[in-house]
């Protein structure tokens, strides 16, 4: 795939003067395809109120369109800027959206689940295969292209953090090891209530068959003959392969060499237990310095009251509790299952064996 060539550099900049410095033109999609770039104008307020920054945004009312790949490319690459950007690695439904916008009251700008980023981690999957559409060169530079487009901010001092779908926190490690300055929050739960929490969810079962193949393919590559084939898994097996796989992702940044100073580990229920202590962990991680008083505020004000991914609804750590609860009475035996299924990948792996004694 042809990036293009670089002999002419004024296209965007005349377009779109402050696309290298301010996010107000948001990287919607990425289509290496059609070699196209989709943006779309966002404002400070429009970031803030979106869960996710998906095609959900492309609507009639919002101005958008398809420009030429490589165009981004050299306008990010021509403003010679490495600021950083961090990052949420985290696994599925442990809280990471309601992170991002505590975050975002206190020096923060959340940018929730681009969707540029899923593309990216497909492109990742493939380099170095004959299947690949892109070479591994071609691949570096789009990555830290959209490296660049994610560490914009709205003003001095503002850190951005990505929050990535649990699914594209595989490439976590790639993503920091192309920039120095950018950190990682991972964030998780112990097997247990994560099977809980998953299993809880009306929608769970259609995601972890959706997921699945995937996953399955992912735990051979790094745990060998560990599972049976998708088929035979129940959706708390299921559940258990997600638990596993994710997790994984965090590891290999919790504990490499050149990346375990730059990733804070976190566990969402600790988080619950005292939210101003570790909310100030992290915003201090991501080299924020809000003060005592605004984290005080921010775990005291109504994000923490609202559902994170829908505000328009009320959420609290007791209504949380009350549906695990209720998911240890109406699923327990798929969450034997899956705990069963996580004893056996252990006892199968070493390597899964050490992360699953890690988490206690």
């Amino acid at each position: 795939m042809a990036v293009g060539d670089l002999q002419s550099q004024q296209y965007l900049r005349a377009a779109f003067p402050n696309f290298a410095a301010s996010p107000e033109l948001h990287v919607l999609q990425l289509d290496p395809y059609r070699e196209a770039a989709v943006v779309i104008g966002m404002s400070e307020a429009d970031y803030r109120d979106a869960s996710f920054l998906t095609e959900a945004l492309a609507t009639p009312e919002r101005l958008g369109a398809p420009i030429p790949l490589f165009r981004v490319l050299e306008a990010v690459e021509n403003a010679g800027e490495t600021r950083p950007v961090h990052f949420i690695i985290h696994q599925g439904h442990t809280g990471s959206t309601l992170i991002s916008r505590l975050l975002d009251e206190v020096g923060g700008f959340g940018l929730r689940e681009p969707w540029a980023l899923l593309t990216l981690a497909e492109l990742y999957d493939k380099v170095g295969k004959p299947d690949s559409l892109v070479s591994e060169a071609e691949y570096g530079r789009i990555r830290d292209a959209m490296m660049g487009v994610w560490a914009r901010r709205w003003r001095d001092g503002q850190q951005p953090v990505v929050k990535a779908t649990s699914h594209a926190g595989r490439i976590g490690e790639d993503l920091l090891k192309s920039r120095a300055s950018s950190k990682a929050l991972c964030l998780n739960l112990k097997p247990e209530p994560y099977l809980a929490t998953l299993l809880a969810g009306e929608n769970s079962p259609i995601d972890l068959r959706g997921f699945g193949p995937d996953r399955v393919r992912r735990t051979i590559a790094a745990f060998g003959d560990v599972t049976p084939p998708m088929h035979a898994l129940s959706v708390g097996e299921l559940a258990a392969m997600a638990w596993l796989i994710e997790r994984e992702s965090q590891w290999r940044l919790l504990h490499g060499d050149d990346l375990k100073t730059r990733a804070l580990d976190v566990d969402f229920e600790a988080f619950l237990a005292d939210p101003q202590a570790i909310l100030g962990r992290i915003a201090a991680h991501f080299d924020m310095n809000p003060g005592e008083n605004a984290i005080r505020e921010a775990v005291n004000g109504p994000v923490m009251n609202r559902y994170s991914k829908a505000t328009e609804h009320g959420y609290s750590a007791d209504l949380r509790r009350q549906r695990l609860d209720e998911a240890r009475r109406t699923m327990a035996d798929e969450i034997g299952k899956g705990l069963k299924w996580l004893e056996n990948a252990a006892g199968n792996s070493p390597y899964a064996r050490e992360i699953l004694n890690d988490a206690g």
